[in-house]
């Protein structure tokens, strides 16, 4: 008898199954809203220009494939930094912030969930509803995960009061997940005066902020979809940033994040970095190279910074426009207004109010691929498939 014979099988993932179930599904006219890659019109994750330009450039100059340092590449971490912090506190506060590159976005989650679990073991809110995994990751490092009111599913409502009042409750050194911007699953971010709100009651009750960054660029700006990490930071507050750039560098399979750590000293600083070091090493003990550098020549390189940033702006332009063409369709067919808080979601998610059960039927009938609770990514759109995802919706919602 083998070992493994009693080992149970564990259920798909329920994101990355979908792309498993509409692989195989042979219709033609099948969309795929689920998985969350960015697609340009042709509905492919398109390389950067300024990827292939910098990939060019480490060919000629690359001279070894060595091991980087267990945090990371140094030249990545500090240009990663400006990206989130801005270039002034960058400057002025870096000896107090412990950076590490990551294997993507999801690996500084888990390296910040394994942190926490080794030094205080304390309980991890997350917003309900949020990214499914964001429960898996802080489960699977040992850690108590609890949900905070965020948004009203039925009523298309931020539920800011109610979240205030939570939080308000939670007793000190609670760690609070946050999305910085471009909410997912549901598309809807807080505003300024929130989030200072949020700000004063975390340094009031002693609850630390744990910022979810995956998406800077595809909601309002590059500047403007850092904007809450950039005041708690400015409040003098410690904190952990994990931070992806899969998504706004278009590198989903090079799996390039990074993780901050906030503190309030350079002393505190170096002990923060050396027991973060140790949680590395024993997970994954180096972090691979390609991406970082890539990402790291990109933002050294005048010219080639400036064509990421058009770029990026032309990807969120047509995320912001794949999405209203969807409104006007459903209201121009259905003669409805019901669907215009889809055109108030910043990035590529919003949830299509639909049930279950409608999600199953909009699969099974008409090979339109979502989420189980109604969460879209409107890359999936372009302009053959919007009629026929509109009508889809309509026809399940009858």
């Amino acid at each position: 008898m083998s070992i493994f014979d009693k080992v149970p099988m564990a259920p798909a993932d329920p994101i990355l199954g979908l792309t498993a179930a509409f692989s195989s599904d042979p219709r033609k006219n099948k969309v795929n809203l689920g998985v969350g890659l960015y697609k340009g019109e042709d509905l492919l994750s398109p390389i950067m220009t300024c990827v292939k330009s910098a990939e060019g450039d480490l060919m000629r100059w690359e001279k070894s494939k060595e091991y980087s340092p267990i945090e990371g590449d140094h030249q990545f971490i500090g240009k990663t930094g400006e990206l989130v912090f801005g270039s002034h506190f960058w400057g002025t506060e870096f000896e107090r912030i412990a950076g590490f590159q990551t294997v993507g976005g999801t690996g500084a989650l888990r390296i910040g969930a394994a942190f926490i679990k080794q030094e205080a073991e304390n309980t991890v809110y997350i917003s309900h509803p949020t990214w499914p995994n964001h429960r898996g990751v802080f489960h699977a490092a040992g850690l108590k995960v609890e949900n905070y009111p965020y948004y009203d599913v039925g009523r298309h409502q931020l539920q800011f009061d109610m979240m205030i009042e939570y939080l308000t409750a939670l007793p000190s050194g609670s760690v609070i997940l946050l999305h910085a911007s471009c909410h997912n699953p549901t598309g809807i971010d807080l505003n300024r005066e929130q989030w200072l709100q949020v700000a004063d009651l975390c340094q009031k009750r002693g609850l630390v902020p744990f910022f979810d960054c995956a998406y800077q660029g595809f909601g309002r700006g590059l500047t403007e979809d850092v904007q809450s990490i950039r005041l708690f930071a400015e409040k003098g507050m410690e904190m952990i940033v994990a931070f992806s750039l899969s998504k706004n560098f278009s590198l989903y399979g090079e799996r390039v994040g990074a993780l901050f750590i906030v503190t309030p000293s350079l002393d505190v600083s170096k002990k923060v970095t050396s027991r973060v070091k140790q949680v590395i090493r024993t997970l994954y003990s180096n972090p691979p190279i390609h991406g970082a550098r890539i990402v790291a020549h990109v933002l050294s390189e005048h010219q080639l910074r400036e064509v990421w940033e058009r770029q990026l702006r032309e990807m969120c332009e047509r995320i912001n426009a794949m999405r209203h063409h969807l409104v006007e369709r459903l209201k121009q067919k259905s003669h409805s207004a019901d669907f215009n808080h889809l055109d108030d979601c910043k990035g590529m998610f919003c949830y299509s109010g639909l049930s279950s059960e409608q999600v199953e039927r909009i699969i099974s009938e008409f090979g339109v691929y979502m989420t189980g609770d109604g969460r879209i990514n409107v890359c999936g759109l372009n302009r053959e498939n919007l009629d026929y995802v509109a009508e889809s919706i309509l026809a399940v919602k009858k």
